[in-house]
């Protein structure tokens, strides 16, 4: 193998993990000047694998991991911001709970606190379903690949309802834009937030200073973050400038 083929290998690898990077944020990743990442970014957009954007390239690769998948990583990680959320929820509220693997595991912390849920998530919606709390599903179609509900027929469900917390997942957080892989994943997330008092977001450090394909809300507009004691300095003070950021 080349040394250019080395490295389209890896800018590949590294805009799949990443969803965007800049040309200069590769070009130091890789060690190698700008010039040449540009060269190597406009033979990957001909073969297909990226699309460049002004400033840098993303990925083409649309993959995402099944929710089976998602919930054999940073399992501590999960489990720490489970019981972090739940210290943040009151008794007797009402809840919209999306989708996602963080998320399931605070289902059994917050069943206990007596809320009542919206959920678009099937596998959120039958753990619940084991607890007396009291329980909609949004229904509409199923994304099979993430087991949530998705698209209008979902998102009509919150037509006239009232939450005091939405609580939302997302795939990486980067800067002020919280991301996704799927316009639908995200529109149904931020019709829930128009109906809450407080919106919530939680991401494990790892999905920190990273994107997914699709940015569908702003962290500002997130009353605050939750993730894990693994963050770092740099990064507590890099998002406590857009929200609170608790850990």
């Amino acid at each position: 193998m080349s040394l250019q083929e080395k490295r389209l290998t890896a800018i590949n690898n590294l805009l799949r993990k990443t969803g965007f990077m800049t040309t200069v944020d590769i070009a130091k990743n890789l060690q190698v000047s700008s010039m040449t990442i540009r060269r190597d970014l406009k033979r990957l957009e001909e073969s297909g694998d990226i699309t460049r954007i002004y400033g840098g390239a993303k990925s083409n690769y649309q993959a995402e991991s099944t929710t089976n998948e998602k919930l054999q990583k940073n399992i501590d990680e999960k489990k720490e911001i489970a019981k972090l959320l739940a210290k943040q929820i009151a008794n007797n509220s009402t809840i919209y709970l999306g989708a996602g693997t963080t998320l399931l595991q605070a289902v059994p912390l917050l069943v206990t606190k007596n809320l009542t849920f919206v959920t678009n998530s099937l596998v959120a919606f039958n753990e619940i379903n084991k607890s007396d709390c009291r329980l909609f599903l949004t229904g509409g179609e199923l994304h099979r690949n993430t087991e949530e509900f998705l698209g209008e027929k979902a998102e009509n469900i919150f037509d006239g309802l009232n939450f005091d917390y939405a609580i939302c997942s997302t795939n990486g957080i980067n800067g002020n834009s919280v991301t996704t892989s799927t316009i639908p994943e995200g529109n149904i997330q931020n019709i829930a937030m128009e109906h809450a008092e407080k919106s919530l977001i939680v991401a494990d450090h790892t999905k920190l200073n990273h994107s997914d394909i699709i940015t569908f809300q702003k962290l500002d507009q997130f009353d605050f973050l939750a993730t894990d004691s693994k963050i770092s300095k740099e990064e507590i003070k890099k998002y406590s400038q857009y929200t609170k950021v608790i850990y």
